[in-house]
């Protein structure tokens, strides 16, 4: 099966899509439609279906993705049953009444197939291309090696790919196999991990330097926490990463390792490469995810590109109007998205929304709907976030010796990371030991974008403590010698497992590098520290990202570690307590 999401008469809705036996095109119809004028045709006592009615569901038909993937194999073969139905139903019977159900494909709107996802993870270096001509590499560490997409980088097939404006636009992009999981898990053993997958779609992986050229301005060398910074940043920026056109089924694709890719730029082609040419395939990377956090119905893993990595941009091309680019893998489909500069007059930004266009169709919906700040933050939850940014080497006495920069070494984790004050906290099995962190966090109130240091007051909800928990068995895996991406993403993914990230109530609080805190843990110890460590607050984080990341109500945001932590031994920590205070913020437990 094909299925999409897509907007219709301004609503989002699932769908389903087939070949039009009559219109000799693709039609695209709304599950939940479908089942409502199925009733109306079976109502009629001289219908062939008013006594046994076609049903496909026990109760409403879902009309969401993720909630079709939550069902799990009683939505999927709810949904083929009905997909098999109607192709016989348009060919014989009346396809009049499903009109008010579906259109054709080329009249309405795709969004990504899942225009929301809570875990958006992308591979790099997964392919031969970047060690098989260099002598020095003798071995490697094959773990998945990447990072997490905010929701302001999803496009849909069709969306424009929005570029601000720049006296020099220097970019590529290349296509990827995206994995969409069905049935979520922890702990999936790889030999399972192909039944928690719903199907497979195209990711372009597009990437222009902003941040890139704002760290060239600095002095070498450059350190790797600002290298990743820098260049994922630029892929995490907002309306980077289309995705689509449809979810399609592992039934209709075969073998996923014997697809051919393509990449095209206005009809040209410029590189075809393999989906075999993968270092770690989905099983496997699946299972690694799994092994550090749970797995969601929905989460969209993208296995990085296969071949020429980053079809660039030339002197003869600068994208602007009309230049499309392409990416297409083999029974997966076509990803076309077309390239828009767009004037810095013409951006929105937090403080100049008049007559202004956002580039992010994720949060072109709040804006929509004048949703651009929390409720109610007193009322705030980790659940509410829907990222979660993390700063790195953020200390004025960094262990590392890492030169000061006048912007943050940030990344951001998935949001099933944090948890509230109180909560019990899970330690994976693949634990080692744990260290303990106290640090300072704060919460987006306002959808902010172009926000300036000076107004970043307004957009903070509040500040909280956190407690930061860091499992050592990602570093303690490496093998040396290692790279530098090898030796340090494990101080990245230390934190992702569920929960790891401890939260307290939010307060208003003035100049925030001011507070002493101290942390403790029951049968180990504690000690003291202060906020005057930190390099840059939050108003210079949140100013720096939000250039060109869209940073939205409820989003959390942490200073970073400090040089003073706890030690636990993983093993050790079953019922064990931990305490942080920060001066002037409540408590976190």
């Amino acid at each position: 099966m094909r299925l999409a999401t897509f907007v219709w008469q301004k609503n989002e809705h699932l769908g389903l899509v087939l070949p039009h036996p009559h219109m000799g095109e693709d039609w695209v119809f709304a599950p939940a439609l479908v089942q409502e004028r199925l009733e109306l045709y079976a109502s009629r006592g001289t219908s062939p279906y008013h006594v046994t009615k076609p049903r496909f569901f026990p109760g409403t038909a879902p009309d969401d993705m993720v909630e079709l993937l939550a069902l799990g194999d009683m939505g999927m073969s709810g949904l083929r049953r009905m997909h098999d139905f109607l192709l016989r139903f348009i060919e014989q019977s009346d396809a009049y009444i499903l009109q008010a159900a579906g259109a054709p494909l080329s009249q309405v709107q795709l969004r990504a197939p899942v225009p929301r996802p809570r875990l958006f993870f992308g591979l790099v270096q997964n392919s031969p291309t970047v060690w098989r001509h260099v002598p020095e590499r003798h071995h490697l560490n094959l773990f998945p090696q990447g990072h997490q997409r905010p929701q302001g980088a999803v496009l849909g097939a069709g969306d424009p790919i929005i570029l601000p404006q720049a006296d020099v636009l220097l970019g590529g992009w290349n296509p990827e196999l995206g994995v969409i999981i069905g049935r979520g898990g922890r702990d999936i053993p790889v030999g399972a991990a192909m039944a928690h997958v719903a199907g497979l779609t195209v990711v372009s992986d597009v990437t222009f330097d902003y941040f890139r050229r704002i760290m060239f301005d600095q002095p070498e060398p450059y350190d790797w926490f600002e290298d990743a910074m820098s260049s994922w940043g630029d892929k995490k920026s907002d309306a980077r990463t289309p995705m689509g056109p449809f979810l399609v089924t592992l039934d209709e694709i075969g073998n996923p390792y014997d697809l051919l890719i393509y990449t095209r730029q206005n009809g040209f082609l410029r590189d075809r490469s393999h989906t075999g040419a993968m270092h770690l395939g989905i099983e496997r990377t699946v299972s690694w995810l799994s092994s550090v956090m749970t797995l969601y119905p929905g989460d969209v893993i993208h296995m990085g590109t296969m071949g020429y990595d980053g079809s660039p941009t030339i002197d003869a091309w600068a994208p602007g109007a009309g230049d499309v680019i392409e990416s297409e893998i083999e029974r997966v489909g076509v990803l076309r998205n077309p390239f828009v500069v767009m004037a810095a007059e013409d951006e929105w930004r937090s403080s100049h929304t008049e007559g202004r266009v956002h580039p992010a169709p994720v949060a072109r919906e709040l804006i929509d709907v004048d949703r651009l700040a929390l409720a109610d933050p007193s009322a705030w939850q980790p659940e509410l976030a829907r990222h979660f940014w993390m700063v790195f080497k953020n200390t004025q006495s960094d262990a590392d010796g890492l030169p000061a920069r006048p912007y943050p070494r940030f990344l951001n984790a998935p949001a099933r990371a944090l948890a509230a004050s109180g909560s019990a906290v899970e330690i994976p099995a693949r634990a080692a030991n744990l260290s303990v962190s106290c640090e300072l966090a704060c919460v987006i109130g306002r959808l902010a974008r172009g926000v300036t240091a000076e107004e970043a007051a307004d957009y903070i909800a509040g500040y909280a403590a956190m407690i930061g928990l860091h499992d050592s068995s990602f570093a303690d895996a490496i093998l040396e010698p290692a790279t530098p991406q090898e030796r340090h993403l494990p101080e990245v993914y230390t934190r992702w497992a569920d929960g790891f990230n401890v939260i307290g109530a939010l307060a208003r609080f003035d100049d925030p590098l001011t507070h002493e805190f101290s942390l403790s843990i029951s049968e180990v110890g504690s000690m003291q520290g202060s906020t005057a460590e930190y390099r840059l607050d939050a108003a210079q984080i949140m100013a720096f990202i939000s250039q060109y990341i869209t940073l939205f109500p409820g989003d959390v945001v942490t200073l970073g570690a400090t040089s003073q932590q706890l030690t636990l031994p993983a093993d050790n920590a079953d019922g064990i307590a931990i305490h942080a205070e920060i001066d002037g913020l409540p408590a976190v437990e």
